[in-house]
């Protein structure tokens, strides 16, 4: 590609061509072209002769250009047959050519004297003759206007042909790399064909000067294209000439990232390195490979442009590998393509092989420098030059260890094909693990129920075992539910006592209204059974304080801390769907504090009591379920055990707010639809205990429920209600679980409130409270009734909101009835307290609000 620049000084060298020949020489030298007289003999040919011989001709010329637009659709190793360069350059070298003359012609004009001879006049005197032109040729500055124009128009006129060659005709592409269309070999192979057909054709004279005339400069032009595999020499221009292309082809208005720039850019010997800025709206990653490569003249696989985690999304890397090797490279030597284009210097890549579903290699990283960390499949498909759109989405990386990394092609994904429930194995093994589906891998997906330890045993002889919670991300559709499904039928079989609140108002769990041991359809009622919960978890605490147990070294002892399961309770399991829907849809609603109290004891004190917490969000981040002491301590729990990221509306699938548990790699955004056109429900990302997650798929099946019903199904122990239930009402409302059963979420809720009302009175009624100490100060008094009274201020509204997950200011408006402007105010005002603080244009608080009123 003819960098196309201003013109700033004219010296002798521009009046000689590439060999050093001027004039005549010139001329003389374009005559030993051969393609020049097969042409020629081409074009005569048509109109010489008759009959059989010109069909012949025609026959075998059609035949000859069939073969070569064949090979050109086709890279290989005939790419080095005339015609076979990029068009573009064909344009660009004419065009230089006839800006060389042009610059002849101009040097010759402006150094001729364009003066008029003195005339004599009528008395014998010289008179000085003025032209009409003589102020414009007698400026000083003449050259140098000249100059300009004719550079300016030299500009204007590539860039017409530029973009008449790239946007109005189909599919061209850029480099001899490629493969050609269709279109383009017709046009390119064509003539061959078309002009011996010219001879059945009757014409004048003059019309078959002009085929021939026309067959000879097509076949002058085909064969004076340039060798596709050579490599071009060393430019002798810096860093200031790939900034100015990156001017001219990505930055200009209508390119592909406008107004953007290159920063800290660094071309260290044949390599280039850069951070791409976007001015814009659109991210940096928007400039594809494609365009980098015209704009640097480098092959596509030369350049890589990826995003680091760390690295805003108006920021992205650039790697350009200036000078290749490409013509010497087998392309299907992955080893040594990727020696020659690799991203991360020092890396290597070995064992390539085929697999069941594609191909795999390996990656061994430099001990100094890139870690496995910063691979990115983005930047292996670059380098790679991996064909199709979605080449990112089908390759699959996987730690090996410190230094290594796995990567799987895949070009079929296996999970397409769904996977079907298997009961062996979701029966528990010696670890805690049950297999809940299949990894992209062909390995069985685990999911931990428990964590053993045969350390310490119960007097029963089976090892102590702690819970271990769960949580899980994902839209509407995406199968959460399935895997849920997948769990509740693995907790029946292992002998697990299921609770679960469904914030679907039972919709998603209706088949197991009667397969659960209890079921709650409303948020009042999920706030009841994390109350319940921590009841149960206090008296197993009790109750294990009063049993033997045995140690590593066979000894029995009193005193029991740990659960064992079976010894003598079973363990249990107790999930919250759509726990953002529970918290979020009203944040001042009664029931949303005590949820999230309950929620976070159950995760922090109920582990060693075989109680876990399993959570279901459809929230793009944790932080949005509060900022308050209990939210902190749930988003604590919810990282420290299995965790399943789901299809998201983002494609940022893994922030999460996820802490330590954050993806060691950026996950690809999950499809709604697999190649096939089937569904992906069930696909999601699960962990490994640690930070590498793996795309699987849940198993599936029509009816769970009633595959869980022949397993027997576990309920509390007598001992164990009747302590929750004299713990509270919480405790009742499980005993009287059978008689709001079938309600629906409305008509559960007043019922369960009904109840706690009457169990309060009753419980009031019942009590004699001993005053032992002087009341509180009036001011310390924290009664509700007293806003009636004395109203708070809109800051304490809106101060309480942030505090009750409100986190724009629309929410806050609508949670409080304020005016925008009353509640842009009031967060202005707190943040300068330090009462709030923004994180992501989120408001959290910062420290409690004081308690004397704060003016508005």
């Amino acid at each position: 590609m003819a960098t196309t620049t201003v013109p700033t000084a004219l010296t002798k060298d521009d009046t000689t061509d590439e060999q050093g020949l001027t004039g005549l020489r010139v001329r003389a030298a374009q005559l030993h072209n051969p393609g020049l007289y097969v042409g020629s003999g081409l074009g005569i040919a048509s109109g010489w002769l008759t009959g059989d011989p010109l069909l012949l001709t025609t026959l075998g010329a059609t035949g000859i250009a069939a073969g070569w637009g064949a090979l050109g659709v086709n890279p290989g190793p005939w790419r080095w047959l005339p015609g076979q360069g990029e068009p573009w350059q064909w344009m660009c070298r004419a065009s230089a050519r006839g800006y060389r003359r042009k610059v002849r012609r101009m040097r010759r004009r402006l150094g001729a004297d364009h003066g008029y001879a003195p005339t004599v006049g009528s008395n014998g005197l010289l008179v000085p003759t003025i032209g009409i032109a003589d102020g414009w040729r007698h400026r000083d500055d003449r050259a140098d206007l000249v100059r300009a124009a004719t550079a300016e128009t030299h500009r204007l006129r590539c860039t017409t042909l530029r973009n008449l060659w790239t946007e109005g005709l189909p599919n061209w592409g850029h480099g001899w790399w490629r493969r050609y269309s269709l279109t383009e070999m017709a046009l390119r192979a064509g003539p061959l064909a078309v002009v011996p057909a010219s001879g059945f054709a009757e014409l004048p004279w003059w019309g078959r000067l002009t085929v021939i005339s026309a067959s000879a400069g097509w076949g002058a032009t085909m064969w004076r294209r340039p060798a596709p595999a050579v490599e071009t020499a060393a430019r002798p221009e810096g860093v200031d000439w790939y900034l100015a292309r990156w001017a001219e082809w990505i930055a200009c208005d209508g390119g592909p990232l406008p107004a953007s720039r290159l920063a800290s850019v660094d071309l260290d010997g044949d390599r280039l390195t850069a951070v791409i800025v976007s001015a814009t709206a659109k991210p940096a990653l928007s400039v594809g490979q494609d365009a980098v490569s015209i704009a640097f003249e480098v092959p596509p696989r030369a350049v890589n442009a990826y995003r680091p985690d760390d690295m805003p999304a108006n920021r992205a890397k650039l790697t350009v590998r200036l000078r290749t090797k490409a013509a010497e490279l087998d392309m299907a030597d992955l080893a040594a393509v990727w020696e020659e284009f690799t991203p991360y210097p020092g890396s290597k890549l070995y064992e390539p092989e085929a697999s069941q579903f594609g191909r795999r290699f390996k990656i061994l990283m430099p001990r100094r420098g890139a870690s496995v960390a910063d691979v990115q499949p983005r930047a292996i498909a670059q380098a790679l030059d991996l064909d199709g759109e979605d080449a990112v989405a089908r390759l699959h990386l996987r730690v090996l260890d410190a230094r290594r990394i796995e990567i799987n092609e895949m070009t079929t994904n296996p999970l397409q094909g769904g996977v079907q429930l298997d009961l062996k194995a979701l029966a528990m093994d010696d670890q805690g693990y049950v297999t809940v589906g299949k990894d992209i891998y062909g390995q069985p997906a685990k999911w931990r129920l428990l964590k053993f330890d045969p350390k310490r045993r119960g007097i029963s002889g089976r090892p102590s075992a702690s819970a271990v919670h769960s949580f899980g991300s994902g839209t509407t559709g995406a199968g959460k539910t399935s895997l849920e499904e997948d769990l509740q039928v693995a907790q029946r079989l292992n002998g697990f006592i299921s609770w679960l609140a469904d914030g679907k108002g039972g919709a998603g769990y209706a088949p197991w209204l009667n397969e659960l041991d209890w079921l709650v359809k409303s948020a009042y009622g999920a706030m009841l059974m994390g109350q319940a919960a921590n009841a149960v978890s206090e008296y197993r605490y009790a109750e294990q304080m009063k049993l033997q147990w045995i140690d590593a070294d066979g000894y029995t002892e009193q005193g029991r801390s740990f659960f064992v399961p079976g010894d003598p309770f079973a363990p249990m399991a107790v999930t919250w769907d759509e726990f953002n829907e529970m918290v979020l849809k009203d944040p001042q609603a009664d029931h949303v504090k005590p949820l999230l109290r309950s929620v976070s004891s159950v995760g922090r004190l109920s582990r060693a009591a075989g109680i876990s917490a399993r959570v279901w969000v459809q929230i793009p981040n944790l932080d949005a379920i509060g900022s308050d002491g209990s939210a902190n301590a749930i988003r604590d729990m919810l990282q420290s055990g299995n965790i399943a990221l789901f299809r998201t509306a983002r494609k940022d699938v893994d922030t999460m707010s996820l802490g330590s548990r954050t993806p060691e790699f950026r996950l690809a955004p999950l499809p709604e639809r697999f190649p096939d056109g089937s569904e992906t429900g069930g696909l999601f990302y699960i962990a490994d205990g640690k930070t590498q997650y793996t795309q699987s798929r849940a198993m599936f099946h029509t009816n769970p429920a009633r595959v869980a019903r022949q397993f027997p199904m576990e309920t509390l122990t007598g001992p164990e209600a009747d302590a929750a239930a004299a713990a509270g009402p919480a405790g009742i409302a499980y005993l009287r679980r059978a008689e709001y059963r079938h309600m629906d979420a409305v008509e559960e809720e007043a019922f369960l409130r009904d109840l706690v009302k009457q169990e309060t009175t009753k419980n009031g009624k019942q009590k004699t409270v001993i005053d032992t100490k002087p009341a509180p100060a009036a001011a310390d008094v924290d009664d509700d009734d007293l806003d009636e009274l004395v109203p708070p201020t809109r800051s304490q509204l809106v101060w309480h909101a942030v505090d009750g997950g409100a986190r724009r200011n629309k929410q806050i408006a609508e949670v409080t009835d304020l005016k925008p402007t009353n509640v842009a105010n009031a967060t202005t005002r707190l943040e300068r307290l330090g009462k709030l603080t923004k994180k992501n244009r989120d408001w959290h608080t910062a420290e409690q609000l004081d308690t004397e009123p704060t003016s508005a």
